[in-house]
């Protein structure tokens, strides 16, 4: 899926990435559907987990190519992405992911 304004909330905003989130949900990893909106995302890694990476498709990737970034484990992270799609094949199984909106 290409890019889409309409899942965009800081398309036309004065609002950055960066800045404070208003809004978020729980994320499950799904390999075909993309978020509800784009967002940054939170993800925090339980201490019980030997090793841990998400994989994730930035707003302008192609379908094709996915990011897999590793991940601290027993902390929080905050990706350095807008995120339109957190994909189940490469994302480690226990992961808690929120959407920063």
């Amino acid at each position: 899926m290409p890019y889409n304004p309409a899942k965009d909330p800081w398309r036309g905003s004065a609002v950055a990435p960066g800045g404070f989130g208003r809004d978020g949900a729980l994320v499950t990893p799904d390999d075909a559907n993309d978020l509800t909106r784009y967002a940054r995302i939170r993800v925090f890694v339980p201490a019980g987990l030997a090793s841990a990476q998400i994989s994730i498709l930035p707003v302008n990737a192609a379908d094709a190519g996915p990011l897999a970034l590793p991940l601290p484990v027993g902390q929080v992270s905050v990706l350095e992405y807008l995120v339109r799609r957190v994909r189940a094949t490469g994302t480690t199984a226990g992961l808690v992911i929120h959407r920063i909106d």
